[in-house]
């Protein structure tokens, strides 16, 4: 296709390798003359330029990625057309994509946490400029040698100034793995269709799978439409359960349910990161000790087990100093003098007992 640029000069580009192709487009390694500084050049070839929806889609993308200025956008240095092909110039990023990172598998959770939260930025900063992202995949996420992200490929953003998607009406636009119900339907697209695609993406770096796969486009766009997604811990049952209920809601059928901002997103997922590390707190506390009870139960003809001296000692009671000689003899009666009065009242106690027994012992002769 367009591999003979190479060793080809766009006004003060040379292009010197091809990096990479995404679309209908090519990615070139090029040398900029006058910046003295090496720049990724991305062209859409001569006879893919003739077709006025690709040029102007191209040529859209330029304008839009221009007007985005976020640390983590791929910034557009310059844009423009030379022998017939519009040819947009970009930072260059050597450190590989986002995809490169999912295909090894499930990601550790502090690595998976610090990709949303700049991917989130970067999309709530692009929405906010009104611009929809449409083709959310990790493939588009870049990474430099130092390790920092850059969102990129704007090719099919839509700029919602009430205008017509410069892409067509009605078809369908983005990757089927990645795209929203909405999406899939072909209807008009909102920040929220980003927002399910990020919620794509957390899943799959979550469980190294993607949550809808099939045989064809279709059967997947079928899943967008109709299935519910999957659970993260059947694929990773280490995860807290609240991940679980954040990919549900991200990946929610009605746009009205989702997170209204990536940011919102990123939040509760590290929300739900943070029971977590509760967990992980918990268990590096020590053990509080042995139950005597449960883990280790006595043998029933075992001596009982001796009581410690100082347990002994803290509830013995001091000796007292005079302590006075005990007798173990009871004394007799009566050294018990009756208090006064009280032998009246034992006399009158023997006549009242001696009255009951007549009376019972009359009224069981009257009744026999």
């Amino acid at each position: 296709m367009a591999t003979d640029l190479i060793g080809t000069k766009l006004d003060r580009y040379f292009l010197l390798s091809r990096i990479g192709s995404g679309g209908s487009a090519a990615v070139y390694r090029a040398h900029d003359a006058q910046g003295d500084r090496y720049v990724a050049v991305k062209i859409l070839p001569l006879h893919l330029a003739a077709n006025d929806d690709l040029y102007r889609r191209f040529m859209r993308e330029a304008q839009m990625a221009a007007r985005l200025d976020h640390p983590h956008i791929l910034p557009v240095y310059d844009y423009g057309e030379s022998a017939g092909m519009p040819y947009i110039v970009m930072k260059l990023v050597e450190g590989g994509t986002l995809d490169s990172f999912v295909r090894e598998g499930a990601l550790p959770l502090p690595f998976v946490s610090r990709v949303l939260a700049v991917i989130a930025g970067a999309l709530d900063y692009a929405h906010a400029q009104g611009v929809i992202h449409r083709d959310l995949k990790p493939e588009n996420i870049l990474f430099d040698a130092e390790g920092t992200l850059y969102l990129g490929d704007f090719g099919v953003a839509h700029l919602d100034e009430g205008t017509d998607v410069v892409t067509g009406r009605g078809g369908f636009i983005g990757t089927v793995a990645y795209a929203s119900p909405e999406q899939c339907r072909g209807e008009a697209l909102t920040a929220s269709s980003d927002i399910y695609s990020l919620g794509v993406m957390l899943f799959e770096m979550l469980t190294g799978r993607l949550p809808f796969t099939g045989p064809t486009p279709l059967a997947v766009m079928h899943q967008h439409l109709s299935e519910p997604a999957p659970s993260p811990l059947r694929y990773r049952p280490d995860l807290p359960l609240a991940v679980a209920d954040v990919l549900r809601k991200a990946l929610a059928k009605l746009p009205s349910v989702r997170y209204q901002t990536a940011g919102a997103l990123s939040a509760a997922f590290d929300e739900a990161l943070g029971e977590l590390s509760l967990s992980a707190r918990l268990a590096t506390l020590p053990p509080p000790g042995p139950d005597p009870v449960f883990e280790h139960p006595p043998d029933p003809g075992a001596a009982p087990l001796p009581i410690p001296e100082d347990l002994l000692r803290a509830f013995t009671p001091p000796p007292s100093t005079a302590a006075p000689t005990l007798n173990n003899t009871l004394p007799p009666l009566d050294a018990f003098p009756a208090p006064p009065g009280q032998t009246v009242f034992r006399m009158w106690l023997l006549l009242f007992m001696i009255g009951a027994v007549l009376i019972a012992a009359l009224v069981i002769l009257i009744v026999g």
